[in-house]
């Protein structure tokens, strides 16, 4: 007797002959298992992030700085990606809000002049970023970053009042990259950080606040120091908020930043559909910081935009927390180095223009660059001076700078490389 041939089919056959009233016996079971499955792996990883790096929450105990980077990458590039790169990217918008931090960079006219110098200056600040916080705390990549930011801060630290970089405002603006991640989690996430991950995003941010000479003086704890990253984060919280209550006032630099950021953030948006978009950001900002919408100058978005926004949000974080199975392959942004050139490096994103962006088949063929010749945008490769050769940290910053300050940013170096263990450990 010939055997039927194995044929996928086969092994559904069954499922085609059941009846209408047969379905529900392998339909319920199959999706009850399916939410036990999300709701075990949903947790299981936070679970992993308190023991698996060997750190459980203690208040009379401090994290080291290496753990925490461990947990606060792991927040990154895994459990909340999006959220957090989006915090980001509003905590830098943020500092906008205070006067004279916007007074001072409308001054320089790098954020506020031209697309093509703005859209450079932005890329520079992303990468300088990038550099400083997703590498390894001590490696060679880190360092560079943080040192070629202090050289570029300290040309215009201490000029004195009204014509520099304030020390609040440094505090500030440090403040708000360690605490909007924490709030835009506990607002729009599936779940809210815990206390370990609170301290490792402290103990981080502590770190680097050090690593960038910001005086932590104006904080009442400063004098019998923190106990851990929690104590510092909670401290921080309340004299960054008072500080928004006494700073952040309405003011034209203040809108001239908000209208060069808006269109940068537009970029792929149709004109004709620009006022949507404008609408629709500042409903985000009406949603996560009311005051900032007011000292940008910009107007309150028709009420139907916020509850709709709202509502998409919820639902978001319902889906996540209930019917999404958890992030397994890691979302990096980590500048990627030169295959050609390894002191060079490439950023992984267009924004407005191609800076750094390697030219690659993908980047010039792929979907978005097919749709980015559709809109007539400027590809990776087209233009020499978009340097799609990748950037070179000492050359980061504006035009006339580049390439400059290579014996500060060593002598830089050398006091970071001493900087490491515990950040709330005094010597």
């Amino acid at each position: 007797m010939a055997s039927t041939p194995f044929s996928p089919r086969n092994l559904l056959d069954p499922f085609f002959h059941l009846t209408f009233q047969q379905w529900p016996y392998f339909v319920i079971p199959a999706v009850i298992n399916y939410l036990l499955l999300v709701r075990f792996l949903r947790f299981r990883r936070l679970r992993q992030s308190t023991f698996h790096h060997l750190y459980q929450f203690d208040p009379k105990r401090a994290m080291d700085i290496l753990t925490a980077f461990k947990i606060h990458n792991y927040l990154i590039e895994l459990e909340f990606p999006s959220i957090f790169s989006t915090a980001t990217t509003f905590a830098l918008f943020k500092t906008y809000g205070i006067p004279s931090i916007s007074t001072l960079l409308v001054h320089t006219n790098q954020l506020a002049g031209p697309p093509l110098t703005s859209s450079r200056r932005y890329a520079d600040t992303g990468a300088l970023l990038l550099e400083a916080v997703l590498n390894e705390p001590g490696s060679e990549r880190s360092v560079k970053a943080i040192a070629r930011i202090n050289y570029l801060h300290d040309r215009w630290r201490g000029k004195g009042q009204g014509k520099g970089i304030r020390d609040e405002d440094m505090l500030y603006t440090l403040s708000l990259f360690a605490l909007e991640p924490v709030k835009w989690v506990k607002k729009y996430e599936w779940r809210e950080l815990s206390m370990v991950e609170i301290c490792a995003v402290g103990t981080l941010w502590k770190y680097l606040g050090d690593a960038f000479k910001v005086p932590f003086h104006f904080l009442p704890g400063q004098e019998k120091g923190w106990k851990n990253g929690v104590e510092w984060m909670e401290e921080l919280r309340v004299w960054s908020e008072e500080y928004e209550e006494r700073y952040m006032l309405p003011d034209k630099s203040n809108a001239v930043l908000a209208d060069a950021t808006i269109r940068i953030i537009l970029w792929k948006v149709p004109r004709w559909m620009h006022g949507f978009g404008k609408r629709v950001f500042a409903t985000v900002m009406e949603g996560s910081s009311p005051r900032l919408r007011k000292a940008m100058l910009i107007p309150n978005p028709p009420p139907h935009y916020y509850h709709t926004f709202s509502a998409l949000m919820t639902l978001r974080k319902l889906f996540l927390r209930y019917l999404s199975l958890p992030r397994y392959r890691h979302l990096t942004r980590m500048p990627t180095p030169s295959p050609t050139n390894g002191s060079r490096f490439h950023l992984p994103r267009v924004r407005m223009y191609p800076w750094y962006i390697r030219p690659t088949f993908k980047k010039r063929w792929g979907p978005s660059a097919l749709l980015a010749r559709l809109r007539g945008d400027v590809l990776p490769g087209d233009d020499t001076k978009f340097m799609p050769e990748g950037f070179a940290t000492a050359e980061l910053g504006p035009t006339g700078l580049m390439s400059k300050g290579y014996e500060e940013m060593m002598e830089d170096a050398d006091r970071l490389v001493g900087i490491g263990g515990c950040p709330f450990v005094k010597m």
